[in-house]
């Protein structure tokens, strides 16, 4: 999938058309990943940036551009992230998304695209997602779901499951997260998991980071899609 120079040319569009669209909201976020445990694992470990922002072109439609870099202790590899969300806010409660996106690893580029559906009812939001990703003939899907309640206007706790299925590779990852505001607009983020890799077993791992959030309560409407920030610490 060629998706380079639309995604490139997509994102030029919305830097350069910003004083045309209303900022709808942001986010940027900075976290810290490891493995824990008695395995060799736990000496692999991620440092990630991350940021996102959204155009509102209606008010029923938006655009969501999403940037991070991530770099990789023990192995010395560093990833950077690329994509584009199109949006459709049916209602102040639900939206529907498509999106494509561009990782970068180690020089080889992995391109995918995917749909999402995000609902907030009250206290309760739930957000899920489906990626395709093919490269060289290879393709495997990803499938996520996650749900948060909030606690009160900056302090919530949720839980998270993600399937990576690849031809020769699986992985499944399950985890429990929380966010807590310590300035205005800024919160604790953290997160506790596992992920399963076929054919090798479970690894435990633990996750902190801070995040602030800018323009809409929630900042961006939805979550980066990254196929690398699905592995901690890998």
């Amino acid at each position: 999938m060629k998706q380079s120079l639309p995604l490139a040319l997509a994102s030029f569009l919305c830097v350069t058309s910003a004083q045309a669209f209303e900022v709808n909201g942001g986010s940027v976020s900075l976290g810290y990943s490891s493995f824990v445990g008695k395995s060799n694992a736990t000496d692999v470990n991620k440092l990630a940036f991350g940021a996102s922002l959204e155009f509102g072109i209606t008010q029923q439609f938006a655009l969501q551009t999403d940037f991070s870099i991530a770099n990789f202790g023990l192995t010395d590899l560093d990833n950077t992230n690329l994509a584009l969300h199109g949006i459709g806010h049916l209602n102040e409660q639900t939206s529907v998304g498509a999106y494509v996106g561009k990782d970068r690893l180690a020089g080889i580029d992995q391109s995918y695209f995917g749909f999402e559906v995000g609902h907030q009812m009250n206290a309760f939001g739930t957000e899920a997602y489906v990626t395709f990703a093919e490269d060289d003939g290879s393709h495997g899907t990803v499938l996520g779901i996650k749900g948060d309640y909030k606690l009160g206007e900056t302090s919530s706790v949720g839980a998270k499951f993600d399937n990576l299925n690849v031809e020769g590779f699986d992985a499944t990852r399950v985890a429990l997260t929380g966010e807590m505001g310590v300035a205005k607009d800024v919160t604790l983020t953290g997160e506790v998991g596992s992920v399963r890799f076929e054919d090798v077993g479970s690894e435990s791992y633990v996750g902190i980071g801070l995040k602030m959030n800018f323009g809409a309560k929630r900042g961006a409407t939805f979550d980066r899609r990254s196929l690398i920030d699905l592995l901690p610490g890998l």
